[in-house]
């Protein structure tokens, strides 16, 4: 399964892509068109349920605004609404900052057949 990650503003040029093995528990997110963060530390993954936030991951951009981060969750993400990007701030991990990257909405991607979902087909089927 697959997410698109949009910026919260159109004249971003942010942008990322969350794939998701079909249990849940494993992932990669791959990011292009970052701004190198204020401080070394990157951006922080946050998954969202509810009120309840859950830190998942950091990722680091290289010098072009590229980045990509292996996720193995303690629990499938399938349980959560919402993925979001915030610039890592290396004084609290805990909390999220206020103003957000990329986000994605997990609600879509765990429903089927929204247009936001992507099914890949195993490589195998193309081989004969």
């Amino acid at each position: 399964m697959s997410l698109e990650l949009l910026p919260p503003s159109s004249n971003s040029p942010s942008q990322g892509i969350l794939l998701v093995s079909h249990d849940g528990d494993r992932g990669v997110i791959m990011v292009a068109g970052m701004e190198p963060p204020s401080t070394s530390s990157g951006y922080h993954v946050w998954l969202m349920r509810g009120q309840d936030k859950v830190s998942a991951s950091q990722i680091g951009i290289d010098d072009r605004g590229w980045g990509t981060v292996s996720l193995i969750l303690p629990e499938s993400i399938k349980g959560f609404e919402k993925v979001e990007l915030t610039e890592a701030d290396s004084r609290n991990t805990s909390a999220p900052p206020p103003d957000m990257v990329l986000v994605g909405d997990l609600v879509s991607m765990n429903t089927p057949d929204t247009p936001r979902m992507l099914n890949y087909a195993p490589i195998r089927q193309f081989y004969r």
